[in-house]
């Protein structure tokens, strides 16, 4: 069961989207939302750029100047959460970090069921005028279900979802995800298993105990579909037009200053028509 929802804020209409989504499964699963904006002092620090000799002094003004106005703006993005929320009828909290985004979001998110944000992120809104870096940062190090939605939608009461699952943890995770936060009770979906996999064998034990596990939730209008073609390619010409969420899994190396977002899930980012639920 959803309980407490986790929106990283922007000036963006994607953040936006994100704070509308929210209030839509919070109203519906009596769950609070919480949105934090981050003051990005490494952002600023580094927008000022080298000191030169003498100038530590105007440097540090010009800092204090850029914080100052950040921290204004700030304001404005969580009144303007605030009131959306109010508008809504949620339970809301909202809070001001410091610090690095990506690190402060994943930071917080431990302690939450759902971060929902835009696909497209200006978490650095103070010293950067286009979309950041932020989705590929958090993900190498999530533990938290994200939701990730596009610039425009309209959420529903009833929703074609699209499990793309190939038997690896991060799938599993994935799915998993989607049937703790999207019960059965509150939410009717149609659901596709898709798995692309040349082995009948393989596939249908995979297939067979996804769908045991989807039916133990009272999941019941389950289609399961094994393909051998590119995944990419099929979601593209045929289930992508069909869903309102795709769930699919994302693999990191922990530890490792790298990172595998996988070729589907990257695709779908930029394509950025529908939403992501991510499990790893």
């Amino acid at each position: 069961m959803l309980r407490r929802i986790l929106i990283p804020f922007d000036p963006s209409p994607y953040a936006a989207a994100a704070l509308e989504y929210g209030c839509f499964l919070a109203k519906r699963q009596n769950a609070e939302v919480t949105g934090v904006v981050v003051l990005d002092i490494p952002g600023i620090e580094k927008s000022i750029g080298p000191t030169p000799l003498g100038g530590i002094y105007y440097a540090s003004m010009l800092e204090k100047a850029k914080e100052k106005k950040a921290h204004e703006h700030i304001q404005s993005l969580l009144e303007k959460f605030r009131e959306t929320c109010q508008r809504e009828g949620v339970v809301h909290h909202e809070a001001e970090l410091q610090g690095s985004p990506s690190e402060q979001i994943l930071h917080d998110s431990i302690y939450y069921d759902l971060v929902i944000m835009g696909m497209r992120t200006h978490f650095h809104f103070e010293t950067e005028h286009r979309p950041g870096d932020s989705i590929d940062r958090i993900f190498s190090h999530a533990s938290t279900p994200f939701l990730t939605v596009p610039e425009y939608f309209q959420p529903k009461e009833k929703i074609n979802v699209l499990i793309a699952f190939n038997g690896s943890l991060p799938a599993v995770r994935a799915m998993q995800g989607f049937v703790h936060l999207f019960e059965a009770s509150v939410f009717e979906a149609d659901i596709t298993l898709l798995m692309s996999e040349m082995d009948e064998n393989i596939a249908k034990f995979h297939l067979d105990g996804a769908s045991a596990y989807l039916n133990a939730h009272s999941f019941r209008n389950i289609k399961v579909e094994q393909i051998s073609q590119d995944i990419i390619e099929a979601v593209d010409e045929k289930y992508l037009p069909w869903a309102d969420m795709v769930v699919l899994g994302v693999h990191s190396k922990k530890g490792l200053l790298d990172f595998m977002l996988g070729s589907l899930s990257r695709h779908l980012i930029k394509v950025g028509t529908k939403p992501l639920l991510f499990g790893q």
